[in-house]
């Protein structure tokens, strides 16, 4: 018998303990597998899922397998999302195939999603009143309704709500009755939540709309959750959507909303992106999955910055708003409905004064803004002055200017009209005479000029013209073709040039700017009234290469070194500080650049200018009123040079007067009846200076 040495022994050993960990790490593998197979449903093979899944009926933990740190297991169904795996919808659209797989889906693409439902669950249950409604707009399949359904049940059930403190659910002895409101615009996502809320009609009320989420009333409603919808709807809806919420909340009501947002800094949202790819794939999304999906979602999903986010819902009317759960780039927000505002009225001092009125919904008013149009991405290249200049776009827009209710109901009421109109192309646009001109009756149907002959007749008074929109003539209070008459000898070169309009109006001079062939005419004005003129010419003529920016004078630095020529006509007087908005100017133009500067003032040689106590022929809002040398001098001040006067003259009642379309006191009622020379408040009649600076 051959004699074993130590050594021997010792490799005997050593392949014995190697047999038993090889042996041991098979079956704990195999184990493994067979767990994480009954997890998964094998997602890989799809037909295989489809035939386990017994047609989506089978109730499991769809993606994969974690730990219950959630009160509640989620209901998801459906199949394994392996639908870009080869194709899928492209454009993303959420249809029967997206449905079949969308619980996996959502679970296993956005992050916290089982934990911001948890969360809903807490806030819901503090802030619902009984006898009103919550409302989960995008409910897609309803896990989000079914979740908080089962929160309401009886406590000593045992079929949920450990934990939570509600004072309300402790002290009943049933379920609490709900009444659920669910709105998606997918068939399929409907009968999907139809069928898994079956079980709650027979505790709560529960009514699941297949519609347009735009098209829905938001009534009597204690708590609205939209997570992830808003980023699918038209950036031009979005704001209309948030202020009608906020109207169908009661006082004190609360907004759950969840999205995906961007970084304002493009390197950090390309790193944040790369880190939200790598999370799918550790959700075993292959990156063919991953590239696919993200093509088809291309101009579907476009998602805000934070900061946007907390701005339209602050001008939505909401206030109190906090990031109640945050994951790289999604962010679940917490939004409270502002309350009225509480007056002392045992105060002396506030016995009479009452609280301001809540701005009423303008939904058609508000589908004319665009948040951040493809021209200022070209124009203004600095990204944070783009980003800067967007944010002010959408703080001027929704403030609308502090205009009564009354007001903003009828230009929301003009603006549903000019949405009716057809959009064309005029095949009539004529630019180079007095009367501008767009479009002939015979191409409009006698329908649709009925809705222009309301238009234009609920747009009275009309202020700048003549005009002529499809037959209708239209004599405005303000003969602007005498203006450009003493203008056009003096006009720079403008083909192919960019310039801006500042104080334009409705837009009749921009127009009378096509004949010279600009690039880019760019009009800034504070005048919603005046806007709505724009946007109807606009719609009529299908003019792409002019634009109104409602916006004050102080934006001008935003457009920095922009401008080839500036037109400055009739604004200057209405600043309090002239200077300052000529140096706002200088910075928005480029070198060696023109302005083109229209402005009252007073006659003499004197370097003084005027300070109206009040009003100035009848007009509230004038500051200074220049000599000619004065107006130089705030022109020299501001770094322009090479001063040329293009045209001084007394303004007469000829260029300005009170017309059948412009029914209002104008120059004549404003000017002393026993001496023309002075107005009715005693002061010096206007002169216009017409005067033309480079930079």
């Amino acid at each position: 018998m051959k004699q074993i040495s130590s050594s021997d022994n010792t490799h005997t050993n050593n392949i014995a303990v190697a047999l038993c960990t090889a042996t041991f790490t098979a079956l704990f593998t195999f184990l493994f597998t067979q767990k994480w197979s009954s997890i998964s449903g094998k997602k890989i093979n799809r037909e295989e899922n489809k035939e386990e899944d017994g047609g989506g009926e089978d109730r499991r933990n769809l993606g994969p397998e974690r730990k219950p740190e959630t009160l509640y297991e989620l209901d998801l169904r459906g199949r394994t999302d392996r639908i870009y795996e080869h194709n899928g919808p492209k454009p993303f659209k959420f249809d029967e195939e997206v449905v079949s797989v969308f619980d996996d889906m959502v679970s296993r693409s956005v992050p916290l999603y089982c934990e911001v439902i948890d969360l809903a669950i807490y806030w819901v249950q503090r802030y619902y009143t009984p006898g009103t409604r919550i409302y989960d707009l995008g409910c897609s399949t309803g896990t989000t309704i079914d979740i908080l359904a089962k929160s309401f049940l009886d406590y000593s059930s045992g079929s949920g709500g450990k934990g939570h403190n509600n004072t309300q659910s402790k002290s009943a002895s049933k379920a609490i009755r709900c009444h659920f409101v669910g709105v998606d615009n997918s068939e399929a996502m409907v009968q999907s939540c139809r069928q898994k809320l079956e079980w709650a009609k027979d505790i709560h009320s529960v009514d699941i709309h297949c519609t347009d989420i735009l098209k829905v009333k938001v009534e009597n409603a204690s708590f609205v959750i939209m997570n992830y919808t808003l980023q699918f709807i038209p950036i031009v809806h979005r704001q209309e959507l948030l202020v009608s919420i906020n109207a169908g909340l009661c006082e004190g009501g609360i907004l759950l909303i969840s999205e995906k947002v961007r970084a304002e800094c493009s390197e950090l949202q390309e790193t944040s992106t790369n880190i939200y790819e790598d999370f799918k794939r550790r959700r075993n999304y292959t990156s063919r999955e991953i590239a696919r999906k993200k093509e088809a979602l291309m101009n579907v999903l476009v998602p805000y910055t934070e900061k946007e986010i907390r701005h339209n819902l602050n001008a939505a009317g909401f206030s109190s708003i906090e990031i109640i759960a945050k994951w790289n780039n999604f962010t679940t927000f917490i939004a409270r409905k502002k309350p009225p505002v509480q007056v002392n009225t045992t105060s002396s001092k506030l016995k009479k004064a009452k609280a301001p009125k809540q701005k009423i919904s303008t939904p058609s008013l508000d589908a004319l803004l665009e948040i951040c149009p493809v021209y200022l991405s070209d124009l203004v290249t600095d990204s944070k002055l783009l980003h800067s200049l967007c944010l002010k776009r959408m703080e001027e827009f929704y403030e609308k200017g502090g205009l009564s209710n009354q007001t903003l109901k009828q230009y929301d009421e003009i603006a549903r009209l000019i949405q009716e109109v057809p959009s064309t192309a005029s095949k009539k646009l004529i630019v180079n005479a007095d009367e501008l001109t767009i479009g002939s009756p015979d191409e409009l149907t006698s329908s649709d000029m009925s809705t222009l002959e309301k238009c234009v007749d609920l747009l009275k008074p009309w202020k700048k013209g003549p005009l002529n929109l499809f037959g209708i003539r239209i004599d405005a209070e303000w003969r602007s073709d005498f203006k450009w008459k003493r203008l056009q000898n003096s006009l720079p070169k403008m083909k192919g040039k960019v310039i801006c309009d500042l104080g334009c109006g409705n837009g009749y001079f921009m127009y009378r700017m096509l004949e010279y062939e600009p690039k880019l005419v760019v009009g800034i004005d504070p005048n919603l009234h005046a806007l709505l003129e724009f946007k109807l010419f606009s719609r009529l003529s299908g003019v792409e290469n002019i634009h109104f920016e409602y916006l004050r004078g102080d934006v001008m630095p935003s457009f920095m070194g922009a401008f080839d020529v500036v037109f400055c006509l009739g604004v200057l007087y209405h600043t309090p500080d002239p200077i300052g908005m000529l140096k706002d100017i200088h910075k928005s133009m480029k070198g060696n650049s023109t302005l083109i500067v229209d402005c009252q003032g007073i006659d003499g040689d004197d370097h003084i200018a005027l300070f109206p106590q009040k009003r100035y022929t009848n007009m509230k809002g004038v500051f200074f009123l220049p000599t000619l040398n004065t107006l130089k001098h705030w022109l020299q001040r501001a770094q322009f040079l090479d001063f040329e006067v293009i045209f001084s003259e007394e303004l007469s009642i000829e260029e300005q007067r009170t017309t059948d379309w412009a029914p209002i006191r104008s120059l004549k009622d404003s000017l002393d009846p026993n001496d023309s020379t002075r107005t009715v408040e005693g002061y010096p009649r206007a002169h216009r200076f017409y005067v033309r600076a480079r930079k």
